[in-house]
């Protein structure tokens, strides 16, 4: 009898454990699914793992983290990249990189309009010139061929941060 009740009150422990520990990971502390700079929504084929001045973010691409450690003139570093073929984790150095392409990686569907809802041309954009990243250099020529753009390796791409 006194064992029943151990083997019970331990069963209801760990369930309580395990949802204890579902709802921190679920309800406290969710996956992002926007940039930690500018808010655009990520998408898991271009997002970024950065860390600038020692505070990690997802971001929603290379550019993004680049243009927010230049503007608070501290060190960046790329932690994690994605394919943007596949959408696979990968080294930031490993990668090649395409810069300028028709295709908007970080796109705001909003229009921006003033108090007289007049449209306003964008007139600076943080993301542009869009950074799409591929494993391979073959890959970043063959998207280039098709979509324009430069590819760029990783030192490339590095040496645009003013403050490293």
């Amino acid at each position: 009898m006194n064992t029943r009740r151990i083997v019970i009150t331990a069963a209801f422990l760990i369930l309580a454990g395990a949802a204890v520990i579902g709802w921190f990971k679920v309800v406290a502390h969710p996956a992002p699914v926007a940039c930690g700079y500018c808010l655009r929504p990520l998408h898991a084929n271009v997002k970024v793992t950065a860390e600038i001045d020692g505070k990690r973010a997802e971001v929603c691409c290379p550019r993004c983290a680049i243009t927010e450690a230049n503007q608070e003139h501290k060190p960046v570093r790329l932690i994690t990249v994605h394919d943007y073929s596949t959408g696979k984790a990968m080294s930031p150095d490993k990668a090649w990189y395409v810069e300028g392409s028709r295709v908007l990686a970080c796109d705001h569907g909003a229009m921006h309009m003033d108090e007289m809802k007049d449209t306003q041309e964008m007139a600076y954009d943080r993301c542009s010139p869009g950074t799409l990243t591929f494993a391979t250099k073959q890959e970043a020529a063959d998207f280039t061929a098709a979509n324009g753009g430069a590819v760029i390796s990783f030192e490339q791409l590095m040496s645009e941060a003013k403050f490293q």
